[in-house]
């Protein structure tokens, strides 16, 4: 699968590495997987590095994304990272569609910022 999954439960973490080709159905694959896993308990978080992947969403897998986020995920922050300013407005464009439905969801170019951010609405969570 072009995609990675690895739970850190330290953490209370996801992190998804998608690279080379990919498309809907293999992202669509990948969540299923995730959603899946016994490791991923409620609470945990994801952390989606997605700056080496070759996949680039229309506004139709754009929306089919944000819908599959919402129902597999909801109450789940999650911080996208991306490289170039085409993935970085698609991945807003996504991650907008998501928090329109309540969820807490970024998009980023640097990985430690998207760390330090999933981080921070990880302890929010914990606390209240």
């Amino acid at each position: 699968m072009p995609y990675t999954i690895t739970v850190d439960p330290g953490r209370r973490l996801a992190l998804v590495v998608g690279s080379g080709p990919n498309d809907l159905a293999s992202s669509l694959a990948a969540m299923d997987d995730l959603a899946s896993r016994p490791d991923f308990l409620p609470g945990y978080g994801m952390l989606c590095d997605f700056r080496l992947n070759e996949y680039t969403p229309g506004a139709s897998d754009a929306s089919a994304l944000a819908h599959a986020y919402s129902e597999r995920f909801k109450g789940r922050p999650m911080a996208v990272v991306v490289s170039g300013l085409l993935h970085y407005g698609v991945a807003n464009m996504i991650t907008t569609l998501i928090q329109l439905r309540g969820i807490k969801v970024a998009a980023f170019r640097d990985l430690d910022e998207a760390a330090a951010w999933i981080e921070s609405q990880l302890r929010a969570a914990s606390m209240s």
